[in-house]
């Protein structure tokens, strides 16, 4: 009788199945055959040699009854013979099928015996593969665990905001190659919205990962998904039977996360296609967790999509109160301009020829900046000095010139309980110092006194020399540039005086071209 039923085994069953006939024909010296219940409920002769094959004969009852009781007790079943015994083994690889052979002339127990230990070695082996499988799948699962760690203890490093230098594409940089280490995306993207559009216009700002897709695609998986996901991570696993996944060529899998603060949401997060560990195979007992996006994923993307909203609403804050610091600053200035009126101007082109000699002797952006809002602060002691003694048109006397050399501890007094700007104080206490210990308040010599305050007062210098005051016309740059080389190593700085002549023509360009600010006006009744 031929059956028109056909058994579908799977490869990998398959090439499980053939290697324990193998074994089997090996241990008993005879043929072995893979028998299999199929959906007719009745035992059918099946090949190893290809995916589907055809039956070529339905067992005998008695038999049949044999892999029956064989299958339910998961041991083997010997039927005896008048030549030969059948012997019939359940396979420990596969359910509902069964290794069924023959024995020589052999007593029956030897021969139960011999299968009892053939099916404890082969159900022994099959643990131990599964062992090694679960072993290796934890001991990956703790190598994620660890690169999430090490992923997300990065983050954190990068978060702490002490400028605005490290920016939010700055951050996703730096920190999205080793999530992707953690998610093992083919491809990760980071989509940002223009400012004042929908977030669902974002467009990609960062690419990165083993498989190039076109920026098209990555928006109109925002476009389709993103209205869909809130302030929540969108999933979408097995795409290609979905109608999505017709229009999507090539993504498997994706997820998609808002990047967004309370207030606004910036871009998007897209991770498309899991990265097959190599080894993996469809029967795995863990496929979800190993080949497709699933919660753990989606919380690390989401955390860190978090953490970059977070980190750009700090920047803007951070960028806020650097404002109102430098306003403030402005402020005391102008106090200080509008009590010395031959004085104004001063700290601001001594702010700028700072910066420029900075530069110069190698700071970089932030100290720059840094040593700017110094400049602007170097003489807010004299808010202290009296009124008759900075205006005074005369030469000072002697007692006079000590309330006025008393304004580097004004200055200090006024700024030193300021924890913004406690890094202005070195240059507001230090700028009249000389390197020859002649200098006050501290009578500090060469390097002991610090270097914003040796800078400082070589520029501060200059301006001085070359501004008017109320008892002198501002002097000739020339015969200033003279004075400053023959003090060169006894007021000032050797060093800093000859880096001072290699950037005097940008110094001389803002000396000549600096105008004062307007004074604002206010309406009658108006407090703007």
């Amino acid at each position: 009788m031929t059956s028109s039923t056909c058994c579908e085994i799977d490869k990998s069953t398959v090439a499980a199945c053939g290697e324990l006939l193998t074994w089997l024909r090996q241990t008993f010296g005879s043929e072995f055959r893979l028998a299999a219940h199929v959906r007719d409920d009745a035992w059918h002769y099946v090949a190893t040699d290809r995916v589907f094959s055809g039956d070529e004969s339905v067992l005998g009852e008695g038999v049949a009854a044999a892999c029956s009781e064989s299958i339910q007790l998961r041991q083997p079943t010997v039927l005896p013979g008048d030549r030969q015994h059948t012997v019939v083994v359940p396979m420990p690889t596969a359910a509902n099928k069964v290794a069924i052979g023959t024995a020589g002339d052999l007593p029956i127990d030897a021969i139960e015996q011999m299968a009892d230990l053939w099916y404890t070695a082969a159900s022994n082996k099959r643990k131990i593969e599964q062992y090694q499988s679960e072993n290796e799948f934890f001991a990956e699962q703790l190598s994620d665990d660890l690169e999430e760690l090490t992923f997300l203890r990065s983050m954190v490093e990068h978060l702490e905001v002490s400028d605005d230098s490290h920016d939010l594409m700055a951050l996703a940089q730096s920190t999205l190659p080793l999530l992707n280490e953690s998610i093992k995306a083919e491809c990760l993207s980071l989509l940002m919205a223009p400012d004042g559009t929908d977030p669902v216009d974002a467009v990609p700002a960062i690419k990165l990962g083993e498989r190039e897709f076109p920026d098209s695609l990555l928006m109109r998986v925002v476009h389709w998904f993103g209205d869909s996901a809130g302030d929540k991570p969108v999933v979408k696993n097995r795409l290609g039977s979905t109608p999505e996944g017709e229009h999507l060529p090539g993504v498997r899998e994706l997820l998609l996360v808002p990047v967004a603060s309370r207030n606004a949401q910036m871009g998007w997060l897209l991770a498309i296609n899991r990265h097959w560990p190599a080894g993996a195979r469809p029967d795995s007992p863990w496929p979800l967790s190993q080949l497709e996006f699933g919660s753990s994923e989606a919380s690390l993307v989401s955390t860190t999509a978090s953490m970059l909203a977070t980190h750009a609403s700090n920047l803007d804050l951070f960028r806020e109160k650097q404002q109102i610091l430098i306003s403030v600053v402005r402020s005391l200035v102008s106090a200080l301009d509008a009590k010395d009126e031959y004085t104004c101007g001063h700290s601001e082109r001594v702010a700028l020829f700072a910066k420029i000699l900075a530069q110069q002797v190698g700071y970089d952006e932030d100290q720059c900046e840094r040593l700017y809002l110094t400049g602007l602060l170097h003489d807010v002691g004299k808010i202290g000095v009296s009124d008759a003694v900075l205006n005074k048109k005369g030469r000072l006397t002697d007692t006079e010139f000590a309330e006025i050399k008393k304004h580097p501890d004004e200055g200090w007094a006024i700024l030193q309980d300021l924890e913004q700007l406690r890094y202005v104080l070195p240059g507001v206490l230090f700028h009249h110092e000389r390197v020859d210990g002649r200098g006050y308040p501290d009578g500090l010599h060469g390097e002991e006194i610090p270097l914003d305050g040796r800078l400082l007062a070589v520029v501060d210098a200059y301006d001085a020399m070359t501004s008017d005051r109320p008892y002198r016309s501002g002097m000739p740059p020339l015969r200033a540039q003279e004075i400053l080389r023959g003090g060169a190593g006894t007021q000032w700085d050797a060093e800093l005086i000859d880096q001072f002549f290699a950037v005097l023509d940008k110094i001389e360009d803002v000396r000549q071209s600096y105008r004062l600010r307007d004074r604002p006006t206010r309406s009658r009744g108006s407090s703007q």
